[in-house]
């Protein structure tokens, strides 16, 4: 395995920054104690698509080095014990509307469960969800309601989108009932672009917890994906990003465009949301730049919602702030 142990170990010595991102140290400020956030990027071909998945040992291997730079434990049940522990009820919230091409990993889907059961938790404990089963079927998934359990919103008897309408800023809506139930949060989106927000990442996924997004798009989704996930069900929540960087998209998203899609082959891993999605706008504009396309400003379609996330606090948003460390 290729990778910089120089880098590696001065990941280690940035932890503590990195472990005042989580909330199990910290008051949920990505920034509390800490000069700037971290970010790791994992790139490897191993880590590219097979049949459209990620080899799923080639992402155990990666996310463990990732989780063990983000929280300076030296082997991977500890770090990923020290996010978290083993009573907790976790969602891990996937990203399946362009189906199999360019959702969240199965493979890497299941590498995450693996790490989630080396700290403690109980399968029964861990909920992979999306907004439909449909999404999730197209995707690869298998429906399941028992054990370790994947479904979509609409598979929950008497909640899925129920009756019940929060306020989430300038938002009024319903959330998924997924999410009363958990104690923790995983989102593992995709790097890709939107034709309004700009990109579709960590934050804009959360539109798939609402059972009325359509509502929230006018200018380019700002403030309202950043009211989402200012709710109480899911920034208090929200321990850990992974983002699926195996193949990316820099154009023509949400949806599937091949034309527009490379092999990038890599993670992007971070307790600090804002950052994360910070990292794969400027990812995706540096692809638009190589191939020539208009940057997303030049086409009117600017990633507001993460410059105002970071005004917020919810997060850091400046590159300059962010430390980026590959492994």
């Amino acid at each position: 395995m290729k990778y910089s142990r120089r880098r590696f170990a001065k990941t280690l010595f940035l932890s503590g920054a990195a472990l005042a991102a989580s909330p199990l140290f910290s008051d949920l400020s990505p920034e509390a104690g800490a000069d700037k956030s971290l970010v790791v990027q994992a790139v490897s071909p191993r880590l590219r698509r097979r049949d459209h998945d990620m080899p799923r040992d080639a992402a155990r291997e990666f996310l463990d080095l990732s989780l063990q730079a983000i929280t300076g434990k030296a082997g991977p049940a500890a770090a990923w014990g020290s996010l978290f522990a083993a009573h907790e009820t976790v969602g891990i919230k996937l990203s399946c509307l362009p189906g199999r091409m360019l959702s969240s990993s199965p493979g890497l889907v299941a590498a995450i469960v693996d790490g989630l059961l080396a700290a403690g938790l109980d399968k029964k404990n861990i909920i992979i969800w999306e907004r439909t089963s449909r999404e999730l079927e197209n995707a690869g998934y298998e429906i399941s309601r028992s054990g370790l359990k994947t479904m979509g919103s609409d598979e929950l008897p008497g909640l899925g989108y129920g009756s019940h309408i929060a306020t989430a800023g300038s938002v009024g809506t319903v959330f998924s009932g997924i999410l009363e139930g958990v104690d923790a949060l995983i989102s593992v989106p995709v790097l890709k672009d939107h034709n309004l927000a700009g990109v579709s990442l960590g934050m804009k996924g959360f539109y798939g917890a609402i059972h009325n997004p359509n509502k929230y798009h006018d200018d380019n989704c700002d403030p309202f994906i950043v009211d989402v996930v200012s709710h109480r069900f899911v920034r208090p929540r929200w321990r850990l990003t992974v983002c699926d960087a195996t193949r990316g998209q820099c154009h023509g998203g949400p949806s599937k465009h091949p034309g527009y899609a490379w092999a990038f082959g890599g993670l992007i891993v971070g307790t600090d949301f804002v950052a994360v999605d910070a990292v794969g706008a400027d990812l995706l504009e540096a692809e638009r730049k190589a191939r020539g396309l208009k940057s997303l400003a030049e086409e009117n379609r600017p990633p507001r919602h993460i410059a105002t996330a970071g005004v917020r606090g919810l997060g850091v948003a400046d590159l300059a702030k962010i430390e980026r460390v590959e492994v």
